[in-house]
């Protein structure tokens, strides 16, 4: 009994050690190769440091040449021949007032005219009469004299009339008013049968082939512009559409309102969608202060070792998929969009911005777009 009960005990024995070296001898078996991790990565292209600044500043579009039309002496508006909207000529009539009492005062005028020229005329006549009974000694020097003097004062006051009928000619046509310049006009301030006074506005013609665009500078860029520099010019509700604007006028003084100095810029080519009253984008190009030739990456494709500044650049292998390269690279200033690559690169490569510390020399990689 206690022979067989031992004879188990070893048999149970055996059986576990042969278990236990079993599994040791499976551990020890071939191990299974875990998958090679492939990281996503995003790249951008390297590309050359711009040698100049943009920037934008809001303007407001204008007609280059605005006339508040009004007459020249006041009365009653009796006629209003040209409308809001409406296109017009050169000295085309806008309004008219009432100028019956002008045309009385010509009238008048006139008579008085043409009877000083009738005085005149005969005291001439016996000027030249008594002058010559003078010469023969048959009237004293007296009346001749008297004759000479009648003369001269006929003469002059035919002389005045001449005048005042030029005047009241000239004054009749104050109460015509024409528009001075081909253009449209944009307001009518008066009706018909209104009382004007001599001044006031009746109404606005602005030129349609000239266009101003006006903006306000900050004082921190009104240095760097001048008469004659050329500029883009873009709007709101065009905003695939591009025009070109010439520098006429630069403020020496600033707005108390805005504290921006008002620059004025005509625009050059084609325009005919343009009216005067649109919001507008003036764009200004300004040289960089110390500008060089170099490239430009952004600032977290840049990694540092103990060999100094590297990127990784990235060739792609196929469909979404690359491999990196590492590069080592003589790094430049820190800019605001990035760092100033002055060797290692050539530009065009493409640089990997994410993930930089994760990556090795000749790893594969998934591409993302940056």
């Amino acid at each position: 009994m206690g022979d067989d009960l031992m004879g188990w005990k070893k048999k149970a024995v055996c059986g576990v050690a042969a278990g236990l070296l079993v599994a040791m001898t499976g551990c020890g078996g071939d191990k299974q190769q875990e998958p090679e991790v492939i990281r996503a990565v995003k790249y951008r292209e390297v590309a050359p440091i711009p040698t100049h600044l943009e920037r934008r500043f809001s303007g407001i579009t204008k007609a280059g040449d605005v006339v508040r039309m009004s007459f020249r002496t006041g009365g009653k508006i009796e006629t209003l021949q040209a409308g809001v909207g409406d296109r017009v000529k050169r000295g085309q009539v806008v309004a008219t007032l009432d100028n019956r009492d002008a045309r009385l005062n010509l009238e008048k005028a006139l008579v008085d005219l043409e009877k000083s020229r009738i005085q005149s005329d005969n005291a001439k006549s016996n000027l030249q009469r008594t002058k010559a009974l003078y010469e023969n000694n048959n009237v004293p020097v007296s009346e001749y004299e008297k004759a000479r003097d009648t003369y001269a004062n006929a003469s002059a006051a035919y002389d005045v009339d001449v005048r005042a009928v030029r005047l009241q000619k000239r004054e009749l046509t104050y109460y015509t008013l024409a528009s001075p310049m081909d253009g449209i006009i944009t307001a009518r301030e008066v009706e018909a049968n209104e009382n004007v006074s001599s001044g006031q506005v009746v109404a606005v013609v602005q030129a349609g082939d000239s266009i101003e665009v006006e903006a306000g500078i900050p004082e921190l860029w009104i240095a760097q512009i001048s008469q004659g520099q050329t500029a883009d010019i873009v709007y709101p509700a065009m905003p695939d559409k591009k025009f070109g604007g010439r520098v006429t006028e630069v403020a020496f003084e600033s707005d108390p309102e805005t504290h921006t100095y008002p620059v004025t810029l005509v625009m050059e080519g084609p325009r005919a969608d343009i009216r005067p009253g649109m919001p507008a984008s003036v764009v200004f190009r300004f040289g960089r202060e110390g500008a060089v030739s170099a490239l430009m990456v952004p600032v977290h494709a840049v990694a540092k070792d103990y060999a100094g500044h590297y990127v990784y650049t990235v060739e792609k292998t196929g469909e979404g998929e690359g491999v990196v390269t590492k590069i080592q690279v003589t790094v430049g200033r820190m800019m605001s969009d990035g760092f100033e690559i002055l060797s290692g690169l050539e530009g065009g490569e493409k640089v990997v911005t994410t993930g930089v510390s994760f990556l090795t020399d000749g790893k594969k990689v998934k591409l993302l777009s940056d």
